[in-house]
Order: C-alpha cells, then structure tokens, then sequence
C-alpha cells in the first residue's frame, strides 16, 4: 500500500477497528463540535453479477424463430399467453423474465435501460479472467494493476477530507477498487466505531483526539482525522433513527448489501461510488447466475437469482426516496452464456 493511501484511509481504519460504538462514545462525539456535513454528493453503485449471467435469458427475442430452434427449453411462454411463467412484453419484441417482474415498474418510468449486445472485446470463457478483465477495465491487458474504478475516483470532483468517497460491501478489497486511491470494505455501516471500555475517559478521548489531528502538521493526516471523528459523530446521528425506507428481502446477503451503501448515502458521508455483488441467492445459497443447467425451472437457479437482484434492487430505490435522483446504478457480469442451450436445459459460458 502507498504512503499516500494509507493516510488517506486512516480516518477510516481508526473508527472500523473497535467494533460496535457504545453509548456513551457516540453521545460525546455527537456533542463534540466539528466541522459542518459534507456536501451531498452524485454516487455511483457499481453492481457485479458474479459468474455470469445469461442476458438473453433476462430479456428476450422472443419472436425470433431461430433463437426458438436454438433454445426450445429456454424460451419460456410468449407474453400473453396465459403460460404462468410467460415472458412480460417491453416493446413488443422484447419480453422480460417474470422473476425480474419487480423491475417493470422502473423500466416503464424510463428508469431503467436494458442494454443489448455490450460485451467485452476479448473472448475469454474463464471467470477468473473475465472478472479481471471487467475490473481492471483493460480487456486482455495482464499489466494493469489496478481497478477502473479506483482511476474514477482520480477524476472525480472531490472536496479534501471526504472519508467515505468509496466503499465495497465485500469482505476483501475487490480488484474493481484496486489503486493509489482510498476505499473502504465493509459489510455493516455500524461497524465504523470506536470503542473505549473505560466510560469515563469517552469525553476526553474524543477532545484529546480532536486536539491531536487538529494540531497534526501533515495535511493529509490532519484532514483525514478530523473528518472521520465527522463521520461518526454523521453516523450517530443517522443510526439513532437508523429505519429501512425499503422492503428488502429477508436474508439475502445482496439486500444486505444494498440497504448498507442506502444508509452511508443517506447518512451524508461523502460518498461518491460503491461496489456490491450479487453471488447467490435462496435457501442453501441455490441460486447462481452460473446456470449450467435447471435454468428455466421456476424454482430453478436463475429465477432465485432474478428474484432476489429485483427485489433488492427496487427496495433500494424506495429507501433512497428523493435521494435517488443523485444514483445511478450500473449493472456488468462476466460475460453473456452461449445461444444454444445444453442437455441439462442450461447453457455454457458464452460472450
């Protein structure tokens, strides 16, 4: 790790060291006079459908007579047919999968664009390859070092101090993130805390700590201090009347996920890009967007998927409220599935 990055994220690694802030802290650094709320910021959340998914499963010709010879089994019901897992007509010849049914709403209110036929140059059947070129953002280029959203971040309008300009709800620093600048893993908002078990010393620690990044002669160390004491003091604030404003499906880690990077948003942070994945779904993780076969069941693995990423995805929009004019959520995969469909009624990696 770079000097610079370390610094940068040290704001941040002295609050997420502790685990969960006790009272006492959070009422001393609420009390504490600091510097005002950060600007409200555009945020972009960057969504990765991991292994895979099939775009012409999700959206589908489904008047094309050779895509019907090429996939019988996959096809599904054509919209209107009365078929209980008929296809939802978008624009008389498209027809979406009733388990993104959630979604229809957005599409028709023009918020949401469903993008045909966009894939990477380099044709590479191997996840593991795949998911560095789509993060790297240089297909094919084995040299690049770090993430394309990193390098977004460089050329980002950013006012100093921000703590949280990025985070990723994954256990790991995704590649995606990978670079000179700062961003954040996390898997639970609350865990960005200090804890002290003597609670006593909670009104002074946080003066003295003030005291020190104020009087801290690197600039870098000084503002990255005092905007994460910020960051708690915003996030003591927002987590007393912490209430979900979406109904987010109930043990989906991908929800999870979502309705974190919905509370640092609308807990005013400073954020500007997050990072999410969708990976599995339903019960004993089921669903996969890797859907070699079982793939048009109604329970079968890529309906728990569908199901899931559109519930989230809708209840995430709700819980913003107004503030979901200032997101936009970009969707990618590894790539798309082969056209013909296999002998297990599911279908090879393809572009």
């Amino acid at each position: 790790m770079e000097r610079r990055t370390l610094l940068k994220s040290g704001g941040i690694a002295l609050f997420a060291a502790g685990g969960v802030l006790p009272p006492f802290i959070m009422r001393s650094v609420q009390a504490a006079e600091g510097p005002a709320a950060f600007e409200r910021q555009k945020v972009l959340v960057t969504i990765f459908q991991r292994f895979g998914m099939d775009g012409l499963m999700a959206a589908t010709p489904y008047d094309d007579e050779r895509l019907a010879k090429l996939r019988p089994s996959l096809m599904l019901g054509r919209p209107g047919s009365g078929d209980p897992m008929a296809r939802i007509d978008l624009d008389g010849r498209f027809g979406l999968h009733p388990a993104f049914a959630p979604l229809l709403p957005m599409f028709r209110d023009g918020d949401l664009a469903i993008v045909h036929a966009a894939g990477s140059p380099h044709n590479t059947r191997s996840h593991t390859e795949a998911q560095i070129w789509w993060e790297s953002g240089t297909p094919g280029n084995h040299r690049t070092t770090d993430g394309w959203l990193n390098r977004a971040l460089g050329a980002a309008e950013v006012r100093d101090g921000l703590p949280l300009r990025a985070i990723a709800t994954t256990s790991e620093r995704p590649r995606i993130f990978y670079g000179e600048h700062a961003a954040a893993t996390l898997a639970d908002a609350d865990s960005l805390a200090l804890s002290v078990a003597d609670t006593g010393t909670a009104d002074s620690l946080v003066g003295t700590l003030r005291a020190l990044y104020s009087q801290a002669s690197n600039e870098l160390v000084r503002a990255s201090g005092l905007s994460g004491l910020e960051t708690a003091r915003i996030l003591s604030e927002a987590r007393s009347a912490r209430e979900s404003g979406g109904s987010y499906p109930e043990g989906s880690a991908f929800a999870q996920s979502l309705s974190e990077i919905a509370y640092l948003i609308k807990a005013n942070v400073g954020l500007q890009v997050a990072f999410a994945e969708s990976r599995t779904a339903g019960e004993n993780n089921r669903g996969t967007w890797d859907t070699h076969s079982n793939q048009a069941a109604p329970d079968g693995p890529f309906p728990l998927m569908a199901d899931d990423f559109s519930r989230s995805l809708v209840a995430f929009f709700e819980d913003l409220g107004s503030l979901r004019d200032d997101v936009v959520v970009l969707t990618l995969t590894d790539f798309g599935r082969n056209v013909v469909e296999n002998a297990g009624i599911g279908t090879a990696h393809g572009r």
